[in-house]
């Protein structure tokens, strides 16, 4: 159940508010009749019925009178605090070009800014046009770190990192520190490496004209497409290929070339995720991969639960399947730490003296036990 309770004030006024047009009938009816009615007895409860229809009128279009000054004092405060400059003027040590829309808080310093793409804007050493939005100043940390995000009207080095202009450009706040932007050229960026209880910190090659992602004050490597072949801790990445490090070190890369990690010998081209060092999900293989008894076939995902060497699910592609317990299955499988649960039918079978069409999902109760290992196909 909803934990978000209307109080039973507000329903009222609302429901009253939706009955407006009916109460106007109901109020102008009543009126008419108490107008052409002489009789003085019949006017005792017209007197009443006014009273009563009149009341909900009144309740019901302050609920609608609400509405509009709300609205008006909403534009009010969008044409105090939402403009657009009719000339070149000096912001908040901002030169704001003729045209551009400016967004100002309540102390008076601008917080966002509109600028078209004929005109830009300086700002931190770099020009930037589109959707500007800045750190308020009252939490700025650094007196050169104004922007959160922005579009960069020519290739900027920011904070080190050479950025490409036209793509956006993304900062963390309240420090200002660079987090996104599009690299301009080849990028050497530092990551941090875990091993034997220490960080150490290498550099790694981003390929140009590519999404960079860091993190941390320090800016480390957060992710990017690696310009070349580089080896992070045991593991060899593939170059051309997303790197994703975290600060518990790699998290994803793409093999370079077949290597055993933990219990499992994984083909060149595999896609590897971690968890905090540990093998969690390999994907894209290119050789069968035996895991929790059973053989994956080329192109299967597998996900390996915590706590040991064992499938959590699988993802078969839908032209190839797994034998479990005799049975063909294709598509997502279900385990639970290596005992399988749920998969779909990758064959018209017979199970249980059914015939059952391609498809159909079946779970460890229909295949009783026992699991045998696979034929890929």
């Amino acid at each position: 159940m909803s934990d978000i309770s209307i109080p039973p004030g507000f329903m009222a006024w609302f429901l009253l508010g939706q009955a407006v047009p009916i109460t106007s009938l109901a109020l102008a009816a009543l009126v008419a009749i108490f107008v052409l009615r002489k009789n003085q007895r019949r006017r005792v409860w017209l007197r009443w019925a006014l009273a009563i229809v009149g009341g909900a009128w009144l309740v019901g279009i302050s609920f609608w009178a609400a509405g509009v000054v709300d609205r008006i004092r909403t534009a009010a405060y969008q044409a105090q605090h939402h403009l657009q400059l009719e000339k070149t003027a000096l912001l908040g040590g901002i030169e704001v070009p003729a045209g551009a829309w400016v967004s100002i808080d309540e102390h008076g310093a601008i917080y966002a800014l509109e600028v078209g793409e004929n005109a830009s804007v300086a700002i931190n050493g770099a020009l930037w046009l589109g959707d500007i939005q800045l750190i308020p100043a009252i939490d700025r940390t650094f007196a050169d770190r104004w922007i959160v995000s922005g579009t960069l009207a020519a290739d900027a080095v920011l904070q080190g990192i050479a950025c490409r202009a036209g793509g956006l450009v993304v900062f963390s706040t309240p420090d200002g520190a660079l987090s996104h932007c599009i690299a301009a050229r080849r990028t050497v960026v530092s990551a941090e490496i875990p091993e034997n209880g220490s960080i150490r910190v290498v550099g790694l090659a981003c390929m140009p004209d590519q999404e960079i992602r860091l993190w941390g004050r320090e800016r480390r490597l957060g992710g990017c497409i690696l310009a070349e072949t580089a080896t992070v801790g045991s593991v060899i990445c593939a170059g051309g290929a997303e790197i994703v490090m975290m600060g518990d070190g790699l998290t994803i890369c793409t093999l370079a070339s077949a290597q055993r990690i933990g219990p499992f010998d994984l083909s060149a081209g595999a896609r590897v995720h971690f968890n905090q060092g540990r093998l969690d999900e390999v994907a894209g293989i290119s050789t069968p991969l035996a895991v929790s008894g059973v053989t994956l076939p080329p192109g299967s995902t597998d996900s390996l639960c915590d706590r040991a060497w064992e499938a959590e699910w699988a993802e078969i592609p839908e032209d190839r399947y797994v034998a479990i317990a005799g049975t063909k299955l294709t598509g997502r499988l279900n385990f639970d730490c290596g005992k399988f649960q749920f998969g779909s039918l990758f064959e018209d079978s017979v199970l249980g003296g059914r015939r059952l069409p391609r498809g159909t999902g079946i779970s460890s109760d229909d295949l009783g036990a026992r699991t045998f290992p696979a034929d890929p196909r």
